[in-house]
């Protein structure tokens, strides 16, 4: 199912309100002096419950349809439990830090790329698939690499300063590429 066009500028708002929680988990790691795992655990139950609020808001106010309405709600889920399991065990040291942002990140991203493969428009399928492979890139680095926990936090960081100013440049262009002006340059 396809998004109808005219819901492209909710979807830019949507993506742009998305970054927030994203450019705000990357500047607390950025500017932080310890990059512990409790604090990268703190940092990712403050960004997974807003992203999780947030990606419920999505779900309520972007008529998306079908499938895809479904996908992003499994998304909203899937983050606001893997929130809670890392309040749960905040003092669980470098390996729960490890497992719970890469299993998280996996199926984010797993969700976010069959959503844009699924996606007609190719404008907002391009959006989703960028963003699911950043997320891709940030589940098999964490899991598969042997990190220490100033470059697991820091790899954390830089995911989310990277997807955020994306997310924030595809909302502006989503908002922007309106199908009244694609009519009138034809």
């Amino acid at each position: 199912m396809a998004i109808a066009e005219t819901s492209a500028p909710r979807l830019g708002n949507a993506l742009i309100l998305r970054a927030i929680p994203t450019l705000i988990a990357a500047l607390v790691i950025t500017f932080s002096r310890n990059h512990a795992p409790v604090v990268g655990l703190a940092v990712f139950v403050g960004f997974g419950f807003l992203l999780a609020a947030v990606m419920l808001f999505t779900v309520m106010s972007v008529p998306l349809e079908g499938l895809n309405k479904k996908l992003f709600g499994a998304h909203a889920i899937v983050t606001a439990v893997a929130a809670a399991v890392a309040a749960a065990s905040l003092n669980g040291g470098l390996p729960t830090l490890i497992l719970v942002i890469s299993i998280w990140a996996a199926l984010t991203a797993a969700l976010e790329l069959y959503a844009g493969y699924r996606e007609q428009n190719r404008t907002i399928a391009k959006e989703w698939l960028t963003i699911g492979a950043f997320t891709a890139v940030l589940a098999i680095i964490e899991a598969a690499v042997p990190l220490n926990d100033v470059y697991a936090v820091g790899l954390f960081g830089a995911y989310a300063a990277m997807v955020g100013v994306f997310q924030v440049i595809a909302g502006i262009s989503l908002r922007t590429d309106s199908p009244l002006k694609n009519e009138v340059a034809s």
